[in-house]
């Protein structure tokens, strides 16, 4: 019984006023040990929200083609940041 390899899947999300709408966790070094950077949580208004796409527990493995792979949570969470307009999510869910 071979398991299908995940398709990562594009989401592309327009910043809003209210942000992108999402929190990660994980992270290379994060208190859990060398992990991938999930959504921990899409929150009820936002850009993720009204995409409908992003899950909890998606894994995020890049930001407009930057890979997230071994990258620190809080180089994580400023990657996602620095990103006005239009944001690429690479996804694995």
């Amino acid at each position: 019984e071979e398991e299908t390899p995940l398709e990562p899947k594009l989401i592309e999300l327009e910043r809003g006023p209210e942000g992108l709408g999402f929190s990660i966790v994980g992270g290379h070094g994060s208190p859990h040990g060398d992990l991938p950077i999930y959504v921990k949580t899409v929150f009820p208004t936002g850009a993720a929200a009204r995409d409908g796409r992003l899950k909890r527990g998606d894994q995020i493995v890049a930001v407009n083609g930057e890979s997230l792979v071994g990258v620190a949570h809080e180089n994580a969470v400023a990657m996602l940041k620095r990103t006005k307009g239009k944001i690429i999510l690479t996804v694995l869910s």
